[in-house]
């Protein structure tokens, strides 16, 4: 039986351990959606939504997984609807993404969630909107731990405050940003702020002075060129609306020298354009200041540098400057407009053509990005094909291993069912060959005791065999049941007990203890598993003794079984007989294994002697199985 069922586990176990790499644990699907989200990132057009997607489907099984990840899920899509110009789309999925976000703020990555939101009112002319936003996350956000972050939002809303004429609240947003970089010792932000804040005080406020000061200020810090090159740019422009042109001009070639410098290590593209732009501006600059004292000469050779630096990714603002300066010096020197038309037409004419050299690499690329998008969709179809058949194959196999594991637990159990009918059938038997050993034993011995008695007082023997034959009948009717009512069974013990007393008069005598019941309770038992005990004690316990023998037995009620102990204070096992051991033997282990199987404990036999050396007599212990109803 243990074989059997160590071997169907040993199957069991198996089976689930083929199958363990298919179940989806909490972090393997945290792993699939980290992964999905990083393929988002870098695929292009429509892939970028079937990733998203994707991960979607593994939120909405298992909608208990860790928050950030499904912020981070309606962020990407809202960015892809950002760049198919879908903004209404792209407002939604910003504005869900925030909507979930825990107070307070405990994420870094917050300040991209708010700012996409607030840029995306912002696109749309929702200026309310964009504000309210960059306001609430500076409310959710702790103004330590995320020092960085806030300075976004301080940004965006000191910008938009100098839009609606709210002069003195841009200040105090600039000023909070001013804190910001002291505190986290970014000198850069700092002057870049501070120059911000001195064109407030200068332009919107008024307060030339106070800029003016500022400034000298900040141009004693050590900053970097960048910062050096606005400090000083700043300084040219507040001048030359001092209409201090001359003042003007110092500062604006400081500018010029500086970006120069930058430009010497501007490496990236977009770095070179951007050092185009600001060259292009300080020529402007310092060309318009030249044009006020009237100095044209010097004007036209500013004005000349910035001619070859013109290209399509010119800012706009700045080219109308070149062409008014151009105009103005034409105009003051008189001479023939049509050089300057030829001019102007010769830069649209080149502009043109570098505005169409950049479309045909754009579309080199769209073309080349189109062809790389086909295998990307092509490769991900056969993917799906090839996961579609993986699942189809997946799903067979585990129905198949489905069917033969209900098989095999289906077998299991009949096995197991058929096999306790067996050993319960073996146990019955067993009973019954006990009970008809017994039984035969029993009448063989008390038709010698009647025999020797029709020798001598008949009417004794007669008396005698009239309970013998009451005995008989009860003891006939009981061995053809598997379970007898307790009541019966102590009334063929007590019966069985008086007749041997009628065998050996004043010899013995007994008792019967009950605990937990009375002996009318409705309880079954297994008949003739008592008996035998009390009759090893009569015949071969008491045999040899000079002395009044004594029988206890004890019945306790337990919650699964019936406890029965039978004591007596004969000769004990040591001086009985070898044959009366044998016989002893013979029964005893029928009873035992009956026991045993159903109890799953053994029968305890002890000579008292062993315990207590003044003691006498056997000690038997054992536990009796017994139901409420007579059912099998």
């Amino acid at each position: 039986m243990k074989k059997t069922g160590a071997f169907f586990l040993f199957i069991l176990i198996c089976i689930s351990c083929s199958y363990n790499k298919d179940l989806d644990t909490t972090e393997s699907k945290l792993q699939a959606i980290k992964s999905l989200q990083k393929k988002s990132r870098k695929a292009k057009k429509d892939s970028i939504l079937y990733y998203i997607d994707k991960a979607d489907k593994i939120f909405n099984k298992n909608p208990k997984i860790n928050d950030s990840l499904l912020l981070e899920n309606l962020f990407l899509k809202g960015n892809y609807y950002k760049k198919q110009n879908n903004l209404d789309s792209a407002r939604h999925y910003f504005h869900k993404t925030i909507s979930l976000v825990k107070k307070p703020n405990s994420s870094s990555r917050t300040i991209f969630f708010f700012r996409s939101a607030w840029e995306m009112e912002n696109l749309k002319g929702n200026i309310t909107n964009a504000i309210s936003i960059a306001r609430n996350f500076i409310e959710i956000s702790d103004k330590e731990k995320f020092k960085k972050d806030l300075i976004y939002a301080y940004n965006y809303l000191a910008r938009k405050n100098l839009i609606f004429g709210k002069y003195q609240e841009a200040l105090q947003f600039n000023n909070k940003i001013l804190k910001i970089a002291d505190e986290i010792n970014n000198v850069d932000m700092y002057v870049i702020t501070a120059i911000a804040k001195s064109r407030i005080l200068s332009y919107y406020l008024k307060e030339k002075e106070k800029a003016v000061t500022l400034l000298d200020s900040l141009s004693k810090i050590d900053c970097s060129i960048d910062s050096k090159r606005q400090i000083y740019r700043r300084y040219g422009v507040l001048n030359f609306y001092n209409n201090d042109f001359t003042k003007a001009i110092s500062y604006y070639k400081k500018v010029i020298q500086l970006t120069k410098e930058q430009g010497v290590l501007s490496k990236s593209f977009e770095r070179k354009i951007d050092f185009n732009n600001n060259l292009i501006e300080a020529y402007n600059n310092i060309s318009e200041a030249f044009l006020k004292i009237k100095k044209n000469d010097i004007a036209t050779k500013y004005l000349d540098s910035v001619k070859p630096l013109l290209d399509v990714n010119t800012k706009k603002v700045h080219i109308i400057s070149y062409m008014k300066y151009r105009f103005l010096i034409h105009n003051r020197t008189l001479k023939n407009e049509d050089d300057i038309l030829k001019e102007y037409l010769s830069f649209i004419k080149e502009s043109t053509k570098q505005q169409e050299e950049k479309i045909n690499e754009k579309l080199y690329a769209l073309e080349l990005a189109n062809e790389k998008e086909k295998i990307a969709i092509q490769e991900k179809n056969k993917t799906i094909i090839d996961n579609v058949k993986l699942e189809s194959r997946n799903i067979k196999l585990i129905a198949l291993s489905s069917v033969a594991l209900l098989l095999l637990v289906t077998g299991y159990l009949f096995y197991r069912q058929r096999n306790y009918a067996y050993e319960r059938q073996e146990m019955q038997i067993q009973q019954r060959l006990l009970r008809s050993q017994m039984n035969s034993h029993f009448s063989f011995n008390t038709l010698s005791v009647i025999q020797n008695q029709f020798y001598g007082d008949q009417n004794i023997a007669v008396s005698y065999l009239g309970k013998f034959s009451r005995l008989l009948r009860l003891l006939l009717t009981n061995s053809l049941q598997n379970y007898v009512l307790i009541e019966d069974e102590l009334d063929l013990l007590k019966r069985y007990i008086e007749l041997q007393l009628f065998r050996f008069p004043d010899s013995f005598e007994f008792n019967i203890a009950l605990e937990n019941f009375e002996e009318d309770d409705i309880l079954y038992i297994p008949p003739m598993l008592i008996q035998p005990f009390i009759e090893n004690s009569i015949e071969h316990g008491f045999s040899t003794i000079n002395y009044k023998g004594c029988i206890h037995i004890r019945l306790k009620l337990l919650e699964k079984y019936i406890e029965c102990v039978i004591e007596d204070n004969g000769a004990g096992l040591q001086k009985q007989r070898v044959e009366g051991k044998e016989k002893e033997s013979v029964s005893t282990d029928l009873i035992s294994n009956f026991i045993y199987k159903t109890t799953k404990q053994k029968i305890i036999i002890l000579d008292k002697k062993k315990r207590n050396k003044e003691e006498n007599g056997v000690y038997v212990k054992f536990l009796i199985p017994y139901k409420l109803t007579n059912n099998d």
